[in-house]
């Protein structure tokens, strides 16, 4: 018979996320006043949380104040009956356990905004939408995306990046927004099941040694289950329109692939320092974090102390540049009228003495010298220096070898592909304008017609404000773009939980939902209870309780928590996401309409996991 306590207890529960990370409790302070006044004060703070778009008050604030008030009220209930070490103990295995948590998910993050800021998911949104797909094809790319990009990015990253996909394609068709956004938190959810890396709730399982890196796969059968029935009934109510595509094209920025594969790489590690050396997957995800520091340093390096002609700079290639650099560059003064009545680029012509022959209007706008001043001097390098000194120009006339021009412009020179004595470089000139300009400039020799140089011919163009607005790749300013709202709202939920367990309220809950219950239908339990709650907050109370599972139902536990969530809109990250970006048009009352097709993949997912892996149960 189940007492009228646990039950009002399990009630609770309901409304608030149990994190405890204590062990077990010799003492049942759940009588108490300060026991009753901390649940209290835990569920009023948590009932803020999912108001937080409407009283505009960030999730983190209610719960870090509860859980400097919780933890006094248990110093004091402890106080009273003579124990005032316990608490101290506790409240340290509690921190050790967020910082583990923390720290995992700042290198994570920290990858994940990497990513962003170089254009990863922007130039894959934007490749979707200009493919011109149906709208049924955009449902399924989308859904099937989230499915295996939320394994290795978190939902709520795949989820922004899928929903921006939709929104884009779907245009004013609310009703397929509505589904296809429903469709990418349930693949989202259900991809990241099977990962120790897809969700916190898998993170904390694996990091605990519940379930080793290799057995999260035998869940991915019933993962993809939970998706795939959902997504097969929804995609019958979507339409097959062909919406126009987009013309929008996004390029990845220079070091972009670079950053995935150091991420993998990262990942790598973290799993070979826990299962190899048996040390903490965050101490392996902050060793990777320092290879992100080490690439960002060489990324930094090529974008802000040298100019590299790729797309961070706005320079696409040859076929960006002047077009007298793609012309027959073999008549001087066909060249020189060019210049002078049609390039409105600064840029000049030396002959074979290394006088000058053309000077633009644009090159007098430049350097302030008039062209009746230039020509016929050999002064083109007196607007840039102090002293004579050969410039690009005058090096390509001389036929200069590379090895030569990259002595005078080292680390600053490229050679253009396009004609094989083409050089562009890049430089600042302090002594340009009042306060100095970066400039890129980039030289020619024009050949007679037995190839024998004549003359040369340099462009200039003045990067100085584009300099000044490119943002350089630096890791701590991704570093300072993580979520700290989530990440300390983490630490308040389980330093509040951590309190209140040592009050002795999760072993009531526990001895009702795995022992009374059982564990099946107790795991079964979490998921919904994860669609009321926040997941995370669930799976750490049944980390919390230990209970005596096989492995088999820590991966039920794991399975449940991680998709449970998908049933309301408000039970995932990705799904409260998705309500602000889609507002108005993916909304909690219309994936309500949706909640018994995907409690139906729910059931029929929990069915699969029992029936393909009944020898682990």
């Amino acid at each position: 018979m189940i007492s009228l306590k646990s039950l009002l207890i399990l009630t609770a529960i309901l409304f608030f996320p149990a994190i405890a990370l204590a062990g077990d409790h010799a003492v049942d302070l759940t009588g108490t006043y300060y026991g009753i006044i901390a649940v209290n004060i835990f569920i009023i703070a948590y009932a803020l949380v999912p108001l937080e778009n409407n009283i505009h008050l960030r999730k983190s604030k209610p719960v870090l104040l509860a859980a400097g008030i919780i933890w006094a009220l248990v110093a004091l209930a402890y106080a009273a009956i003579g124990d005032i070490h316990t608490p101290h103990e506790a409240i340290k295995h509690s921190l050790l356990e967020y910082a583990e948590l923390f720290l995992f998910l700042l290198a994570a993050m920290t990858y994940i905004n990497a990513m962003e800021e170089r254009n990863v998911f922007q130039s894959l949104r934007a490749y979707l939408v200009s493919k011109g797909y149906s709208l049924r094809k955009i449902f399924w790319i989308t859904g099937l995306l989230a499915f295996f990009i939320s394994p290795v990015a978190d939902n709520l990253t795949t989820a922004l990046l899928m929903g921006a996909v939709v929104m884009a394609v779907g245009g004013s068709n609310k009703k397929f927004v509505a589904i296809a956004c429903i469709n990418i938190i349930v693949a989202a959810n259900a991809g990241g099941a099977f990962s120790p890396f897809g969700d916190i709730t898998t993170l904390m399982v694996w990091q605990k040694g519940k379930v080793s890196f290799g057995e999260f796969f035998a869940i991915f059968i019933p993962s993809v289950v939970n998706w795939l029935i959902p997504a097969v009934i929804m995609g019958c109510f979507v339409a097959k329109e062909q919406p126009t595509a987009s013309d929008e094209e996004v390029v990845m920025k220079f070091g972009a692939k670079r950053v995935m594969i150091f991420f993998l790489l990262t990942i790598m590690t973290a799993v070979c320092f826990h299962n190899f050396l048996h040390l903490p997957p965050a101490a392996g995800m902050m060793f990777g974090l320092g290879y992100l520091g080490a690439l960002s340093y060489y990324i930094k390096r090529v974008e802000g102390r040298k100019e590299k002609y790729d797309n961070i700079l706005g320079y696409r290639g040859p076929e960006t540049l002047s077009p007298f650099y793609s012309m027959p560059l073999d008549n001087l003064e066909s060249v020189g009228k060019y210049i002078d009545e049609e390039e409105n680029t600064p840029a000049f012509i030396i002959d074979r003495n290394h006088i000058i022959t053309h000077w633009n209007e644009a090159m007098e706008e430049l350097t302030g010298i008039l062209s009746e001043n230039a020509v016929g001097t050999q002064n083109q390098w007196k607007p840039f220096y102090q002293e004579r000194r050969s410039i690009m120009a005058d090096l390509v006339m001389d036929y200069m070898p590379e090895e030569k021009i990259s002595t005078i412009y080292p680390g600053k020179h490229q050679k253009i592909d396009m004609t094989q004595d083409f050089f562009t470089a890049s430089d600042f000139f302090p002594e340009l304008g009042s306060e100095g300009k970066w400039l890129n400039f980039s030289a020619a020799p024009i050949k007679d017609e037995d190839d024998n140089p004549v003359g040369a011919v340099e462009k200039i163009e003045d990067m100085t404000t584009h300099k000044a607005s490119i943002k350089h790749f630096d890791i701590m300013k991704n570093i300072a773009r993580a979520e700290w709202d989530t990440l300390l709202f983490f630490y308040g939920v389980i330093m509040c939980v951590g309190g209140l367990s040592q009050f002795g309220y999760l072993s009531l809950i526990s001895n009702f939902m795995y022992t009374d219950l059982g564990p099946t239908y107790a795991n079964t339990l979490v998921g919904i209870l994860s669609a009321i709650v926040d997941n995370i907050p669930v799976m750490f109370a049944v980390l919390t309780m230990d209970p005596s599972m096989s492995h088999g139902q820590w991966l039920l536990a794991t399975l449940t928590a991680g998709t449970g969530g998908s049933m309301l809109a408000i039970g995932s990250a990705a799904g409260v996401a998705l309500m602000g970006t889609a507002r108005g048009i993916y909304t909690f009352g219309v994936h309500l309409k949706w909640t018994p097709v995907i409690a139906l993949g729910y059931a029929a997912a929990i069915i699969c996991h029992l029936i393909i892996n009944a020898a682990i149960m």
